[in-house]
């Protein structure tokens, strides 16, 4: 609401107005609320996803888990995977020498951080494409392997000096060869004391739940064994890939512990006991439930789950370990490798034996290959025992709280950037995320649950744009489609916050309209082809309405070859006169311009004329309920349009009322303006006073200079007292005076 003097009426007009601050106000409160709602809703669904992974980690059955959630879970997980030991596994790029490759890699396992690096103490004999030709041209039959075979390789590896041997080959049977082959076998094994055998346990369903049978090595085998250890392998059900090994699994009144875990405890010494137990209630990763505590040797310490397992910590894809084919330790000499070699290659190691083979069935899908030993997965199992580096969840906290900020951040950017200007900042935050996990892996060993972030991510963004899609955005996109055709861009702009009731309601408003016409255009019409005059008036009106919109004027609507602009409405504008002058000033100048590219074409001369007044009007949706136009109506309307028509008589270009005169200067407008006098207007009890402009800002109307005005030509401090009064002596007041009479402008 606001109160404004009309200083040519010496009334005090009530202006209504549009309170866009309030409305701007509203829509924050509304879309505040709206934020909250997203982000809990899109945080609560990452929460649960979250409880559910906790809960698959624990071993415990999740509340709810849907179809997708594991796989998806595990997809960025394994990408996390193959891109941690980055550092240790691929190989750099093209180097000039090797101690600027040594600097390389330097530099990369220090990026790496706390990345998991393989022990050397862990060798792997594999019995590999290389060894089966091998074998073939010494007349070994392969599959199976001759036992006695399996003993000179124990007795070799025992001479290098290798301190554990585990075979990750089962020997539930004997010997096709016969018994004979099974005693060389036996008779390795009591010798060295030092190997370790594989055993399985196989579930079978029957009504009711299953039944697990333990099936061992062959008994002769297996008592001469130093330990036995399962080869099951914990293998997802979605997907069939192996992310984690069980350390132990009970059977009946014991607890048998896997090949990994047999083979890290005898290295230590500890294969009479190689799991000190403690079963007590307990807390893992916030969730509490019953905890198998191990501990093998004196300081190496890890916590292992009743039913659940130890996500593996991958040193990298297959043969991250070391790789000797069983072909070089049965014939070294055909490889080239000596007895010292060989104790060198095997001293102190913890041996995996196992077949790495096309022929093999061993090989399995894991985040870090396609196609990884079942071997490498028994020795990365030891090495974390040996290391203590294991794989840990983040924080329940940390994460929830994570990914609560997460949420409101990209709740926020989609509702101040709207969507799609917020997707490029949406995709940064997602691989901020991904960075923030594989920082996470390589530096402490934690795995931060990327699948559900980004989850919350869509939920959050999908939310956020539909609710903006059906309110703000459809509200704003039903405004621009409603008002486009009548305001500006740049006002439209400001419109859209305001509701459709509020702009089309009539209502008083103090504004500025400017009326043009064109002098000649009758002519071509009468001359010219009607297409060719349609073409000629709409390049005019395409040319004006630039001009109107960059001064934020409204067309209000073409007449003819007349148009009709608002300054102030819809929205109100504090320095509307002022645009409309400035306006007016730059219409002029394009004409003149407009005018030499018509000489060129050899068309008649144009010449436009406006008139411009500044006054309380009514805006709004005027007609019947059927049909109905936004228009303005009133007064202020009606005086323009006169103003308009008089340039004709004074010889004019530009004929702007004293409102709008004082209007624009008190806008800050320096408007150079020839004083014409009183005017009566039909219609109006009081005259009016009336001024040609001459030019605005320092740029003048007939020639574009900036040089200063002659005699007759007024600065506004002298308007007042070279206005005509309405005396005897004055002229009259529709001609212009004596001095103007001398040097008068072209007649428009």
């Amino acid at each position: 609401m606001a109160i404004i003097c009309d200083s040519s009426t010496q009334r005090m007009v009530t202006v209504v107005t549009i309170d866009l601050e309030a409305r701007r106000r509203q829509e924050r409160r509304r879309n505040f609320y709206a934020f909250g709602v997203v982000t809990l809703f899109s945080a609560l669904m990452g929460w649960n996803y979250l409880d559910n992974l906790f809960r698959f980690y624990a071993g415990q059955p999740p509340h709810t888990l849907s179809a997708w959630q594991l796989p998806l879970h595990a997809l960025f997980y394994d990408l996390c995977l193959r891109l941690h030991g980055f550092a240790q596994t691929q190989p750099p790029p093209l180097l000039p020498d090797e101690e600027t490759e040594r600097r390389w890699r330097q530099r990369l396992q220090k990026w790496a951080g706390g990345a998991f690096r393989h022990l050397p103490d862990i060798v792997i004999v594999a019995i590999d494409d290389q060894t089966v030709r091998s074998l073939k041209q010494s007349g070994i039959p392969y599959p199976p392997m001759p036992r006695a075979v399996y003993g000179e390789l124990v007795q070799r590896l025992h001479q290098a000096g290798a301190k554990v041997i585990a075979f990750d080959l089962h020997m539930n049977l004997p010997s096709h060869l016969g018994e004979s082959d099974d005693q060389a076998f036996q008779k390795a094994m009591a010798e060295t004391q030092k190997v370790i055998l594989a055993c399985r346990l196989f579930p079978e369903r029957h009504s009711g739940g299953f039944i697990v049978t333990y099936e061992g090595p062959y008994q002769p085998l297996a008592e001469k064994a130093a330990g036995l250890g399962l080869i099951e392998m914990t293998i997802d059900p979605w997907d069939r890939a192996i992310r984690a090994a069980t350390v132990a699994v009970p059977y009946r009144d014991e607890w048998l512990p896997s090949l990994g875990t047999m083979a890290a405890a005898l290295w230590l010494g500890k294969g009479e006991e190689p799991l000190q137990k403690e079963l007590r209630q307990g807390r893992f990763n916030g969730v509490p439930l019953p905890l198998v505590f191990y501990r093998i040797g004196a300081e190496e310490n890890f916590e292992g789950l009743l039913f659940g397992a130890l996500l593996l910590n991958f040193a990298g894809p297959e043969k991250a370990f070391r790789h000797i084919p069983l072909e070089a330790v049965l014939f070294p000499e055909r490889n080239g490798l000596t007895e010292s070699e060989l104790h060198r290659l095997f001293e102190g190691k913890l041996v995996f034996v196992g077949d790495t083979s096309e022929l093999s069935k061993d090989i399995f899908l894991t985040p870090v290959s396609v196609g990884f030993p079942g071997v490498e997965v028994h020795a990365t199992l030891a090495q974390m025992l040996l290391s203590g580096k294991f794989l840990r969840l983040t924080p329940r906290l940390w994460t929830q709280l994570m990914l609560l900020l997460f949420v409101a951040l990209a709740t926020a950017l989609v509702f101040w950037l709207r969507p799609l200007r917020a997707f490029p900042s949406l995709l940064l935050l997602a691989l901020v995320v991904f960075a923030l996990a594989l920082k996470a892996l390589d530096t402490w060993l934690l795995v931060l649950p990327v699948a559900p972030f980004l989850v919350s991510l869509a939920t959050a963004s999908l939310l956020a744009t539909t609710y903006l899609q059906f309110t703000v955005e459809r509200h704003a996109r039903h405004i621009r489609q409603r008002f486009s055709r009548f305001v500006a861009p740049s006002v439209l702009e400001t419109m859209v916050v305001a509701s459709e009731e509020e702009l089309t309601r009539p209502r008083r408003m103090e504004a500025t309209v400017l009326f043009t016409d064109l002098k000649g255009f009758t002519t071509i019409s009468e001359e010219r082809p009607p297409e060719e005059v349609a073409a000629l008036l709409n390049e005019h009106f395409e040319i004006m309405t630039e001009i109107i919109d960059r001064h934020a004027g409204t067309v209000s609507k073409f007449i003819g070859d007349a148009i009709m602009a608002l300054f102030g409405v819809p929205i109100p504008q504090p320095d509307h006169a002022a645009r409309a002058v400035r306006c007016a000033v730059e219409m002029q100048r394009a004409m003149d311009e407009f005018r030499q590219r018509l000489a060129q074409r050899q068309l008649p001369e144009l010449f436009m004329r406006i008139g411009i007044h500044t006054g309380e009007l009514v805006f709004g949706a005027i007609g019947s309920k059927r049909q109905s136009d936004l228009t303005v109506i009133g007064d202020t309307v009606n005086v323009a349009s006169r103003l308009e028509g008089m340039n004709k008589e004074f010889g004019s270009r530009i004929l702007i009322s004293e409102t709008t005169y004082n209007q624009a200067v008190a806008a800050g407008a320096d408007v150079l303006v020839e004083a014409v006098g009183e005017v009566s207007i039909r219609g109006r009890a009081k005259p009016l006073r009336v001024f040609k402009v001459l030019g605005v800002d320092g740029v003048m109307l007939e020639t574009g200079s900036s040089a200063l005005p002659d005699s007759t030509q007024e600065k506004a401090e002298d308007i007042p007292r070279q206005i005509p009064s309405k005396s005897a002596s004055s002229p009259s007041l529709l001609t212009p005076p004596n001095s103007l009479a001398q040097d008068k402008p072209q007649p428009l």
